[in-house]
């Protein structure tokens, strides 16, 4: 009898962390019971990784996910096809930006749509366009160009300045001399201020 009573907590036990298991899972969104959604497709031309079952975000709410990955062969270009399984109760107005992010500097990879500006909303099993995903190589090559350049600029500018130093320094005590002449000539008047008035009858006579 002690062994039976034993056994039956044991096992009352296993039922309710599997029902636990089951209600948390549940709560926290990962099993979808009773939640009715629809599909539109998002087309890349590479999607960097993006793996099935990823998060669909709207205006950065999680709203559904990647139901499936498929590769088209179009005539002049090959692309990506995404079937994003979203909620049902979520609509997607027309014209929306569609890009793939990162959680986190190596988080994983997540559709982001921006649906903001006012229209009639997308039908389900709608086509639209998703943005180019710009990785952190390229925005690397992107500085490393830029900074290339710069330098070539700094180079040249250090090379004129050299060659025509001469020339420079020059002007630069020619105007030396010309501040100081000018400082000395309006000590002298106002020291003296009627060689202004000397100066002014010899023009008039001439």
């Amino acid at each position: 009898m002690k062994k039976n009573t034993n056994e039956f907590k044991v096992g009352l036990f296993v039922v309710i962390c599997i029902l636990g298991l089951f209600y948390l899972s549940y709560s926290t969104g990962k099993l979808n019971f009773k939640k009715e959604g629809y599909y539109i497709y998002a087309t890349f031309g590479d999607i960097a990784g993006l793996a099935k079952k990823a998060p669909v975000m709207l205006n950065g709410l999680e709203v559904g996910k990647v139901e499936d990955i498929k590769i088209s062969y179009e005539p002049d270009k090959t692309c990506v096809i995404l079937k994003l399984w979203i909620e049902n109760k979520v609509k997607v107005r027309e014209n929306p930006e569609v890009s793939i992010k990162t959680l986190g500097l190596m988080g994983e990879k997540y559709i982001q749509i921006s649906s903001l500006s006012g229209g009639e909303f997308i039908k389900p099993e709608s086509t639209i366009m998703g943005n180019e995903y710009t990785d952190f190589d390229a925005l690397a090559k992107e500085v490393q160009d830029i900074s290339g350049e710069v330098k070539k600029l700094t180079t040249s500018l250090n090379s004129a300045m050299d060659n025509n130093k001469e020339s420079i320094d020059k002007i630069v005590k020619n105007l030396e001399t010309t501040s100081k002449n000018f400082e000395e000539f309006s000590a002298d008047i106002k020291k003296h201020p009627w060689k202004l008035l000397f100066k002014s009858k010899d023009k008039k006579a001439k």
